[in-house]
């Protein structure tokens, strides 16, 4: 296969009086599908017999489903659905992972009229009032919940069953909740009304939610039109991404569809250029990466996107194995991460690795997107550090607004979710938009490269993460959350930065490995002295630290369906255990660094 090379990086820059840059695409962005449901059907149409999904059976083995079979499911879907009375503008929830089950379902959805609201899992399987799933599917108004496996996820759906929903289940059943079979529903024969409700589509008619991380809160439901998920088929075909010749893409996805990634970029592209997705029920944990790699014997991906963490360990088995690293780079396009900065060690890893399998270093993207507006900025090209998070796609604007020597960045354009904002929470869509009609990403970037913008943007932390010391100097978190770990190496997991109205930072820390014991902390004390000593500013110096026992919790928001700590949420929860960082006695735990240590104050 011919490895193509992207476009060069392109942007237009508007230069305003009051320091604010506009910045847009060079790129055009080429014509628009009018719903990914047309575009299933050209697949469908063009080769009938193409495998659109692949996933394990109960003996291991792959199964798959072609798309000319898929869309005799889906318009059975649909029709089952118009049948049951669901209507254009109406909502049908998923409740499971990504499967053959989940995929049909997304398109027969969209094919009724309806939007799809996939859920997280971990609103299902990992909580035990089920407080955010009841309000996921009540918020939205779901009439109908899908399901994978109902005897796996009856907690769950006992929990809904008296909102009053029908729920439908490809397996199993759960004891005194009404369910229908899967197998009933897609088996419906379809009739005009199919036909007339995909004819009807427009734009504008939401195709499908997805609810945010709850990193900043309660999951709140953003509205995807149409016209967003078409417009990132169109961006992307304009990156060049969508071009592998005579070779239909092969997707390995282990990302759940309750996420932009998986549900709108992975799926939605694949189907667009005609290819096939693997479901891995593998993931980037040592307990379940063995699954992925057992997958990439069979697969050899046509791209390959996770977090920085899967990286890391797939080098590890990719240096310990040649064969399996020359099948895993055979077919590939390009790699691509996003949600945290790459480790410049891991790129070169994974670019030595590439040459050595096929003699050409195989190009790393990153990405950076919300829920709100899908993907704001790629870096499509290979220059740069892997700090770049790229440059706005086509026909997406950015408003870089000066803020404390970085700029907060805005995004508007027509993958943005509507002025109206989420459903159901009029008081958190108030303030989304500013008087342009730029969202407020709450996020803020700086230029690679001042001097050239062509070099792309760099990621410069979360603004509502931030906070002052009381010098009035302000800490940007996130940079030194990275630099915290990368300091204390093997030994440190997560870290929280502290220190809003204090002194000097400071962090909440778990342990990766290894015990809460002396030796550990005499180790991160070191680590994060020598850390200190290569910092000029204070805003950069960590002054003391405690090692945390008790785990980041999901049911109290600690930790986003994303497995991000969301560290906003911790600093308030953990109230004591700040205090205890900055008490003028410290206990024996906490570790005191610097100035910190040098102004305890002496026992009376």
């Amino acid at each position: 296969m011919e490895f193509a090379n992207p476009p060069a990086p392109s942007v237009t820059l508007d230069r305003r009086d009051d320091g604010s840059i506009v910045l847009r695409s060079g790129l055009p962005l080429g014509p628009v599908p009018k719903s990914l449901a047309h575009v299933f059907d050209e697949q469908a149409e063009r080769d009938p017999d193409a495998i659109f999904m692949r996933q394990r059976g109960p003996n291991g083995e792959w199964q798959g489903i072609s798309y000319g079979a898929a869309r005799r499911a889906a318009d059975g879907l649909a029709q089952w659905l118009v049948d049951e009375g669901i209507g254009v503008g109406d909502v049908v929830s998923f409740l499971s992972e990504p499967s053959i089950v989940h995929g049909i379902a997304a398109i027969g959805v969209q094919r009724s009229g309806a939007a799809i609201a996939p859920v997280s899992v971990a609103y299902s399987l990992m909580s035990r009032d089920h407080a955010q799933l009841r309000q996921c599917v009540s918020v939205v108004g779901a009439k109908v919940v899908i399901v994978d496996d109902a005897a796996r996820y009856a907690a769950a759906l006992r929990a809904l069953a008296p909102l009053g929903v029908t729920i439908v289940a490809a397996s199993g059943t759960v004891e005194g909740v009404d369910t229908t079979p899967w197998a009933e529903v897609v088996a419906t024969p379809p009739r005009h009304d199919v036909t007339e409700r995909m004819a009807a589509i427009r734009p504008d008619h939401i195709a499908r939610i997805i609810y945010t991380s709850g990193s900043t809160g309660s999951p709140k439901a953003t509205p995807q039109p149409h016209a967003n998920l078409n417009i990132t088929i169109a961006q992307n075909r304009a990156l060049g991404l969508l071009e592998f010749g005579d070779d239909p893409p092969q997707i390995l996805e282990a990302m759940p569809f309750s996420h932009i990634m998986a549900g709108n970029f992975n799926f939605n592209n694949t189907i667009a250029a005609g290819g096939t997705v693997w479901i891995d029920e593998g993931k980037p944990t040592a307990e379940m990466f063995a699954k992925t790699l057992a997958n990439l014997r069979d697969v050899a991906p046509s791209y390959f996107i996770t977090v920085p963490l899967g990286y890391t360990m797939l080098c590890q088995a990719l240096e310990a194995d040649a064969d399996l690293s020359r099948h895993f780079f055979s077919r590939l396009k390009f790699l691509g991460f996003g949600g945290a900065v790459l480790a410049e060690d891991v790129r070169d890893r994974l670019i030595a690795l590439s040459i050595a399998a096929r003699g050409k270093a195989v190009p790393i993207f990153s990405f950076y997107g919300a829920t709100e507006y899908l993907f704001g900025t790629l870096k499509y090209w290979t220059e740069g550090g892997t700090d770049v998070i790229g440059l706005p796609l086509p026909a997406t604007d950015l408003k870089l607004v000066p803020f404390d020597g970085r700029y907060e960045m805005r995004v508007k354009g027509p993958t943005m979710m509507p002025q109206s904002g989420y459903i159901g929470a009029p008081e958190a869509s108030a303030s989304l938009f500013d008087e342009e009609g730029y969202f407020h990403t709450g996020d803020a970037v700086r230029f690679a490269d001042p001097d050239e913008p062509h070099a792309g943007l760099v990621f410069a932390g979360r603004l509502s993460e931030d906070f002052k010391l009381d010098s009035g100097t302000y800490v940007t978190v996130e940079a030194l959350r990275l630099a915290v770990l990368a300091a204390c190496g093997d030994h440190v997991s997560e870290a929280v930065i502290c220190g809003l109205n204090r002194p000097y930072p400071s962090a909440l820390l778990w342990l990766r490995t290894g015990e809460n014991d002396a030796e550990t902390h005499t180790a991160i004390a070191s680590a994060l002295t020598a850390f200190n000593a290569t910092q000029s500013g204070a805003t950069r110096r960590i002054g003391a630290a405690l090692i945390l026992d008790e785990p980041p919790s999901f049911e109290t928001g600690e930790v986003t369906v994303k497995g991000n700590v969301a560290q906003r949420v911790v600093r308030e929860r953990r109230v004591a255990e700040v205090d205890r960082l900055y008490a003028d006695r410290p206990d024996p735990a906490v570790i005191l660094l610097g100035d910190a240590a040098r102004k305890l104050v002496e026992p009376r």
